[in-house]
């Protein structure tokens, strides 16, 4: 799969799915984007035990998996993006998936955003499996809650406190967007 999206300020967006020799150059991305915002789970050291084997087994999964796609977001050559829907497994519920969606600062506010949920969300329908997806999200984090809102996907909960940065507790927002019967 490789799509292209022309961006807010012209230059293009190349997405594609990952191969097995992509572990190495995801392995530094989650320190970076970690870094540039609090609004993610893993901070400016990255996704603690993060290893070069776990990278390639999280890949190889995502390819394996009906309900699962993993993607890459490229603008000029430099990863710029990284998403995912990840189906659940066992056979009862494996007709939900969670997103996840992070941007590198540099690209922030150039339509990236709603390109892969677009992309995440026709991956989803495409399956005719998945009903379902969900996300989490942290309080406060208002563009992200605008976007996802944008999609379609409304609150359905939230876990109090649940999200820990520097000694603050913030709430998890929990969302859900019906893809078959609302």
């Amino acid at each position: 799969m490789t799509a292209e999206h022309v961006l807010k300020d012209g230059r293009t967006l190349l997405l594609r799915a990952p191969t097995i020799g992509d572990a190495e150059l995801l392995m530094g991305y989650p320190k970076i984007v970690g870094s540039e915002t609090d609004f993610l789970l893993c901070g400016g050291n990255g996704i603690d035990g993060l290893t070069l084997e776990g990278e390639r087994k999280w890949i190889q999964d995502a390819l394996d998996a009906p309900n699962t796609a993993l993607f890459l977001g490229f603008v000029g050559g430099e990863l710029a993006a990284l998403f995912e829907v990840r189906g659940q497994k066992p056979a009862r519920v494996s007709h939900n998936a969670s997103i996840a969606l992070s941007v590198k600062r540099a690209y922030w506010h150039l339509g990236i955003g709603s390109a892969a949920m677009r992309t995440m969300i026709d991956f989803a329908k495409g399956t005719g499996v998945l009903r379902t997806l969900s996300l989490g999200v942290r309080e406060g984090n208002d563009r992200a809650i605008a976007l996802y809102t944008r999609f379609g996907f409304v609150e359905i909960g939230r876990h109090r406190g649940r999200i820990n940065v520097r000694g603050t507790y913030y709430d998890e927002l929990l969302m859900d967007l019906p893809l078959i019967g609302g």
